[in-house]
């Protein structure tokens, strides 16, 4: 086990300007912004030989469950990084590891950067396909808790 990774984890994370809450020992929790659904929590967590990355992208559909899932089963072909999964509710989740050898601030950045991207291009469909979502509806992130109290 790489007793330095987490020391090395905080430090890229701090390089890097990520929005960060450090969880235990080996765990952070990064906020990374997203335009289509607001800010993601994305769960790090240090194992034995790599950085395991996972978010809560939206509960599971109400409807239309396998088009959603083979929606993001055909996704998964196409992106390199990060994949799509279900947890046993079906809540979908996106999911990434990268070795602990080499990573650096800027690997880092790069998959929290592909996380931002791969929700926006995802999520609207996904909601649109798994929940009732009248027509004319918008999509963009809810307001940030001091805007919404009136304060900027």
């Amino acid at each position: 086990m790489d007793d330095a990774a987490p020391a090395r984890i905080s430090a890229h994370l701090e390089e890097i300007g990520a929005d960060t809450e450090r969880r235990g020992d080996r765990e952070w929790v990064v906020q990374v912004p997203c335009t289509k659904r607001g800010a993601i929590g994305v769960l790090l967590q240090a194992r034995e030989r790599t950085l395991l990355l996972r978010a809560f992208v939206v509960r599971g559909p109400d409807r239309a469950h396998a088009d959603v899932y083979a929606r993001l089963l055909h996704k998964n072909l196409a992106i390199r990084d990060w994949r799509f999964g279900i947890d046993g509710p079906g809540d979908i989740y996106a999911v990434a590891d990268t070795p602990l050898d080499g990573l650096d601030g800027d690997r880092i950045d790069g998959l929290l950067g592909a996380l931002s991207t791969l929700v926006d291009e995802t999520f609207e469909s996904i909601v649109r396909m798994g929940f009732d979502v009248p027509e004319g509806i918008e999509f963009r992130p809810p307001p940030r808790l001091d805007e919404a109290a009136g304060r900027t």
